[in-house]
């Protein structure tokens, strides 16, 4: 009877945490850790593209400065760059002709190769962990697809051709397609409702940190003298020890009554779908995400390329690591909260509204990292996170609210699916513009801030038709208030 008592008193104070405690926090930090790896390994190839190019001889040609060189004005200068051909490059002796990291074959690596498996492995994991998650827990999938990743990228230390490189990039991506929906399907089941909207905040700083720390790692180990190889291998080791923490120090928390429902109760109301994908605000929103998509990703897979080509001498590593970890971070904190802050106080159109407009303020920024110098660029940069990795959260809780609640998660997934087909790939027209109009910065500046326009635009328009129902709505309760008043006089 003591230990009944003692087990009801401890299950009390729980609740009264919200969900925090020892248990569910050592579930949050595992599961964090195990997707800021994956976006690490996700985001390397970004960061070491260059060397990558030079060891494995694939992409295109460039002239740079010869490290060899004693003539340092020519580094200084720049000049080097400015030669478009290889005879004039070779007789110059302070100049090489090599592989420059860009190229089709990059963009592929760094998008379709990654993006289109990813996508597609999401949703078939996420239906395959459904389905068994009562024979084959969710915590040993997540242990297995972060083994996988791991392999992965201890093979990519001994790559030596470009189809190796393929190959191993789209297991990575296999293994990484396995952390978010599950951890998200975790964190739902281990967090009470007031504590979920923190967790998966935490969660997803993985994207941030992960991002930052690949540019830091590859920096830094080319800074020591070791190769981009040594980078895979830093982390592939910590991702098979939380291999084995999950397949060994997790159980699955299935809550009871959700192993009592039947099959049938959990089918998939193919009306009340029908209905949500008629909106025509949500197909607006897919398409102000596929470009805002386009947008993130192609500055993402260019950063490194785009600062060694115009900055060589500049040591960018803790630049992006700052700028992406704190700017991203505290954007989409503050983002949610001032989101939710003012759609109590102005409605629901108000979110969108505020993503557009934080959107559109990104853009400019975005410019100005082009344009200016460091560190003024960097600063362009810091602030660009700020604003527009506000647009996640703001995004999916407008598609929450809009969707009916019985096929929230598939709308979900679908638009995730082809936000990330679309997105993700399109940021490969990088090369075509730039061989088109022979500068690599104006072709960059089309697709990262140019797009950033577009979803701004796309969110705004989104917002009219939520702002005229909501005026008519108020327009309509104000008439009936004052019926009211005129019958009681």
């Amino acid at each position: 009877m003591l230990e009944s008592d003692l087990v009801t008193c401890t299950r009390k104070k729980i609740s009264k945490m919200g969900g925090w405690n020892l248990r569910n926090s050592y579930y949050l930090a595992l599961m964090t850790v195990a997707h800021v790896l994956g976006e690490i390994a996700h985001f390397l190839i970004n960061a070491s593209a260059r060397e990558v190019a030079r060891d494995l001889q694939f992409g295109e040609l460039a002239c740079f400065f010869n490290a060899s060189s004693s003539d340092q004005t020519v580094l200084d200068n720049n000049n080097c760059s400015e030669i478009p051909s290889k005879d004039v490059c070779e007789n110059i002796g302070s100049c090489s002709w090599d592989y420059s990291g860009l190229g089709i074959e990059y963009q592929i690596l760094a998008g379709p190769a990654f993006v289109a498996i990813f996508s597609f492995s999401s949703v078939l994991l996420a239906v395959f962990s459904d389905q068994h998650k009562h024979s084959i827990p969710r915590t040993v999938i997540l242990g297995a697809g972060t083994a996988v990743l791991s392999s992965a990228c201890l093979l990519m230390s001994c790559v030596d051709s470009y189809w190796q490189l393929v190959v191993l990039r789209m297991f990575i991506a296999v293994g990484e397609s396995v952390c978010r929906p599950l951890c998200g399907a975790l964190i739902a089941n281990i967090f009470s409702p007031g504590s979920r909207g923190v967790a998966n905040g935490i969660f997803f700083w993985g994207v941030y940190v992960g991002f930052g720390l690949a540019f830091l790692l590859s920096l830094n180990t080319a800074q020591v003298g070791l190769e981009w190889r040594t980078t895979y291998i830093l982390v592939a080791v910590p991702g098979f020890i939380v291999s084995i923490l999950f397949l060994f120090s997790l159980d699955d928390p299935i809550p009871s009554e959700e192993s009592a429902n039947s099959v049938s109760e959990k089918e998939i109301n193919i009306t009340k779908m029908g209905e949500s994908l008629a909106n025509p605000i949500l197909w607006i929103l897919l398409l102000g995400a596929i470009a805002r998509q386009t947008a993130g990703l192609a500055w993402a897979y260019n950063t490194e390329l785009y600062f060694q080509n115009y900055y060589p001498n500049l040591d960018f590593g803790y630049w992006i690591f700052s700028a992406s970890v704190v700017g991203g971070c505290f954007g989409v904190f503050a983002g949610g909260f001032l989101s939710d802050r003012l759609a109590s106080e102005f409605g629901f159109s108000s979110r969108l509204m505020f993503l557009a407009g934080c959107t559109l303020i990104s853009g400019p920024l975005a410019t100005g990292t082009l344009y200016f110098n460091p560190p003024e660029a960097m600063v362009c940069l810091f602030l660009y996170y700020f604003f527009a990795e506000t647009w996640f959260g703001s995004l999916f809780t407008v598609i929450v609210e809009l969707v009916d609640p019985e096929v929230q998660a598939t709308v979900i997934a679908l638009f995730l699916f082809f936000m990330n087909q679309i997105g993700g790939n399109l940021p490969i027209i990088v090369t075509p513009l730039h061989i088109w109009l022979h500068d690599y910065r104006f072709a960059l500046c089309l697709v990262w801030p140019g797009f950033l326009a577009l979803s701004s635009l796309l969110f705004l328009f989104s917002a009219a038709p939520l702002y005229w129902k909501q005026l008519m709505q108020r327009n309509s309760e104000e008439d009936e208030q004052v019926l009211v008043i005129e019958q009681i006089e």
